[in-house]
């Protein structure tokens, strides 16, 4: 084994063109599939980093429009404590957005309160210091990213004090990176105790027995899913009507309705991940795609070698006729493939490790559900599952560029090699690969031709508003401890001044900034209507001022705008609706007029009037439908301010922020964006995935090319002797490029049905990340045939002149 393993390294320094070529060829492939692998790993499978994962179980209600949410009151979470006898333990978090005033400068940060135990439940174990006591109260654990990013660093930070809402926390620890908690991809900058609430709260009635958590808890061992659940649904109800007796204003139609969505257990293995429902298709995807570029890169491979072979016949014919075995010359090729695939595998799996940080930078922005950015905490370095993964590739990758070559050896007649005559064992194998890598590109360049498609219909859509002229400027006065009152006059004073500025149009504010993914939602029906288990959430509502539409360059299209009396307690409350809510609740009566209430459940209330139809716009993102929405005249809860220029809109941003630093110096505003960035923002996810999948598209056509190139060049000096003969007998040049176009184009036909074939049956999976264009779209699966076509003809111009320039005495003469 040794004297074949010495052969082979001899072999492949022999020729080091093809053995460099193959090995970049695999670096890219083997490299590039375990990095998307690491990705989808990461994102899919890997299970949260604490103590036992599989037996963590979530408390959920599964809703429309929401998917899973646990938001349970503290009542339940007691009972869960006090009265479970399936789960070993429940425990829980509430997520708190508050000002960090100290250390300066000043920011918003998220804060987690955790119930007792919360660490110690996990089995997480700090990186400096402790975890969070029962007994603690003034105590706070930082995240590591916080803890780099605001204390660089700094390994004495335990005992440092840090001012959380103007109350003093002292750090206690600092968790370790990739520590999220329940969650696989996010973690918050601080973690407190849930004791903590008092000192942070905005509201002094919010108390304890008015959170809702998000719980979770251990099941006991032997205890199943489904009995924990039983006990659970239990507990519950009681919990659930104790604390809605204590709102009395949420009425017990809404107890009713929230016992009718019921609750699940659902397994917390794998955490809480926003990029899972967010992106979780499209890191499908590219692993599905990483997996087609390795196969692309194996043929490509495999010809390379074959190609090898061809060149090494006479050598083989040698040692066949000095005795040695078959077996052993297909020993000796599958050992250099290895070798190869070895050296490419070990230079992939380095790539995938150091490109790894990348993808985390290439990730689109991610906000929750009140719109806050998060920033991600997701290590998508290759761990042992995905390294296990990439050597099992890199196994079935040396079989399938080792096998052909190995075969072709085996299979070679010694005779006609010392005699001159030419195998097409080679010929064929290597048109076998060509198909195969045509067929493959087809499928690759026709769903990048699907995704960029998408791209371009998103950004086709009119969003309803004026982006090129609006700037959007986000603050909330309640993180520096600003009442309602101060809170209403701080944004109208500041409505004031900036409308005032040079340049300034018009200046609006609403409770929730358009085009970053949430919204506030609700459930409404025509007056004394029902609405039925299916409508829940159904219509979106934001709380505007008067001056809003203009801001935003909407055209009010029916009745009238607010007018500052619209803001205050008439009942009916005017409302502004959009055209979709009169296509859904009134397609056939004029709408101005007409009222409907909001309802969980029973008749809707008639406590909504509608005064004006403004034009339909998108409100999350560019790629949700049309939905019902209806605005409310608010001077009160906004969080963000829109303005509208006569220009460029960065030019204000700067009088902007001067004015509410003459209002306020301590209160900054958190995001400052134009409205063209929002929308650009909003598609950002489509946005790259064109770009990568457009990546790939081309790196496999540019593969394909080479095989059918190195497929031609060899069938050239495969054919040297037929062409000369052709050539003397009076053939000319055309004849002879035709007679290899004819080779190329049945290759091409082959590969191209046998992709648009594969593109047919798998279009179907791509359905969740297109818009607007069809799965099984004939234009790109045409377009994707038509480029291999070019790709193709490419490819073949080289080899098809070199054929009709040969001499015929030439070619006679050397065979």
């Amino acid at each position: 084994m040794v004297a074949t393993l010495r052969i082979a390294v001899r072999m492949l320094a022999r020729t080091p063109g093809l053995t460099l070529s193959a090995v970049a060829l695999l670096v890219i492939g083997i490299g590039g599939g375990t990095l998307l692998f690491s990705a989808f790993e990461s994102v899919w499978l890997r299970p949260l980093p604490v103590r036992h994962p599989e037996q963590l179980v979530r408390m959920v209600q599964h809703t429309p429009q929401l998917g899973a949410r646990s938001y349970f009151p503290y009542p339940y979470y007691r009972a869960l404590r006090e009265h479970s006898t399936t789960l070993a333990s429940a425990f829980g978090e509430v997520e708190w957005t508050v000002a960090m005033n100290q250390p300066a400068p000043p920011e918003q940060v998220r804060v987690r309160l955790v119930t007792p135990g919360f660490f110690q439940e996990l089995g997480a174990q700090p990186v400096l210091g402790r975890v969070l006591a029962p007994d603690d109260t003034d105590a706070v654990v930082l995240s590591y990213g916080f803890w780099e990013r605001r204390l660089q660093g700094d390994p004495n930070a335990i005992g440092r004090s840090i001012v959380l809402h103007g109350h003093t926390f002292t750090v206690a620890g600092v968790m370790p990176r990739g520590f999220n908690g329940l969650s696989a991809d996010n973690t918050p900058e601080v973690r407190a105790p849930l004791a903590a609430l008092e000192r942070i709260r905005r509201n002094p009635e919010e108390s304890l027995e008015l959170v809702q958590l998000d719980l979770a808890g251990r099941l006991k061992p032997g205890v199943t899913r489904e009995q924990a659940l039983a006990e659970c649904r239990a507990l519950w109800v009681p919990a659930i009507r104790e604390w809605y007796a204590r709102q009395p204003d949420l009425g017990p139609s809404a107890v009713e309705a929230e016992l009718r969505r019921g609750m699940e257990l659902d397994p917390l293995e794998r955490g809480v991940s926003i990029v899972r429902d967010k992106y979780g298709a499209v890191v499908r995807l590219l692993a599905v795609a990483g997996g087609f570029l390795l196969l692309l890169v194996c043929a490509n491979v495999a010809g390379l070698l074959l190609a090898g072979a061809a060149a090494r016949s006479g050598e083989i014919a040698v040692r066949l006729a000095l005795g040695a075995t078959r077996v052993r010359l297909a020993r000796q090729m599958l050992v250099e493939s290895v070798l190869l695939v070895t050296a490419g595998a070990a230079a992939g799996a380095l790539l995938a490790w150091v490109c790894a940080p990348l993808l985390g930078h290439a990730m689109p922005p991610v906000r929750d559900l009140a719109t806050t950015p998060i920033n991600l905490a997701i290590d998508f370095h290759p761990d042992i599952r995905v390294m296990l993964a990439a050597m099992a590739a890199a196994l079935l990758t040396a079989a399938l560029v080792g096998v052909a070559p190995a075969i072709a050896a085996s299979r070679m007649s010694v005779d006609a090699v010392l005699r001159g005559v030419r195998a097409s064992h080679g010929w064929r194998g290597r048109r076998a690969l060509v198909v195969i890598q045509v067929a493959l590109c087809t499928v690759l360049l026709a769903g990048a031709g699907l995704l960029v498609r998408t791209f371009r219909e998103l950004r086709a859509v009119d969003p309803g508003f004026d982006a090129a002229h609006v700037a959007t400027f986000t603050t909330d006065p309640g993180l520096t401890g600003y009442g309602a009152a101060e809170a209403r006059s701080l944004w109208l004073n500041l409505r004031v001044r900036v409308r005032e500025l040079p340049g300034v149009t018009a200046a609006g504010a609403a409770a929730r900034p358009l085009m970053r993914g949430s919204g506030m939602k609700t459930t409404v029906a025509p007056a004394g209507e029902s609405p039925a288990q299916s409508d829940f959430l159904n219509t979106s509502t934001n709380g505007v001022t008067p001056d809003y539409f203009d801001a935003m360059g909407m055209r009010i299209v029916r009745g009238r705008e607010f007018v500052p009396a619209d803001i205050g307690g008439a009942n009916p409350a005017p409302v502004i609706v959009n055209e979709a809510f009169v296509r859904r609740f009134f397609p056939n009566r004029e709408p101005v007029g007409q009222r409907f209430g909001q309802t969980a459940s029973g008749p809707a209330p008639a406590n909504r009037l509608i005064v004006g139809v403004v034009k339909d716009a998108k409100y999350r993102g560019l790629r949700e439908p049309m939905t019902p929405t209806f605005y409310t005249a608010s001077d009160t809860g906004f969080s963000v301010l829109c303005v509208r220029t006569n220009g460029p809109p960065e030019g204000v941003i700067a009088p902007v922020r001067a004015a509410l630093a003459a209002l306020d110096p301590a209160l900054p505003f958190t995001e400052i964006h134009t409205l063209t960035e929002e929308v650009e923002a909003s598609v950002a996810p489509e946005r790259l995935t064109a770009v990568l999948a457009a990546c790939f598209a081309v790196f496999a056509a540019l593969l394909a090319a080479a095989g059918i190139y190195g497929v031609l060049a060899f069938a050239v000096e495969l054919r040297r002797r037929e062409i000369g003969i052709r050539m003397a007998l009076g053939a000319r040049p055309g004849q002879i490029g035709a007679l290899l176009g004819r080779q190329t184009a049945v290759m091409l036909v082959c590969g191209i049905a046998a992709g648009g074939g594969a593109t047919l049956v798998l279009a179907g999976s791509l359905r969740a990340v297109l818009y607007g264009v069809p799965p099984r779209d004939p234009v790109s699966i045409a377009a994707a045939a038509a480029l291999m076509c070019l790709v193709a003809a490419a490819a073949t111009l080289i080899p098809a002149r070199r054929a009709t320039r040969l001499l015929p005495a030439v070619a006679l003469r050397q065979d």
